[in-house]
């Protein structure tokens, strides 16, 4: 099995890709090239590739992530970001009625 089968079923799976930087395999790709193991072109593609195999790898575990913590914060019950900023809204806006009818009290 060649080197960049390798590598491709290795994005695949996930397996160490995410901890690569792009200047990583950037070096990767090249040295296979140098070898004569694969074309410019093949190279390119196969970067393209795993950049793009990474990236949304990366996007799901941060949604797996993401999904574990409100799981968890609904569990423990809680408020989330977006439920402080509805709650600070609304009292921003029971303060302005509460100006409001201060004010016509007064008058």
């Amino acid at each position: 099995m060649a080197l960049d089968d390798i590598l491709k079923r290795a994005a695949l799976m996930g397996i160490g890709i995410l901890s690569l930087t792009e200047g990583k395999l950037k070096e990767l790709v090249k040295e296979l090239e140098d070898r004569g193991e694969m074309s410019e072109k093949e190279g390119k593609d196969l970067l393209k590739d795993l950049l793009s195999k990474a990236d949304k790898e990366k996007k799901a575990i941060e949604d797996k992530i993401r999904k574990s913590i409100k799981d968890y914060l609904a569990k423990v019950d809680i408020a989330s970001r977006e439920e402080v900023i509805g709650l600070k809204k609304k009292v921003n806006n029971l303060e302005e009625k509460v100006k409001e009818l201060t004010k016509a009290i007064e008058e």
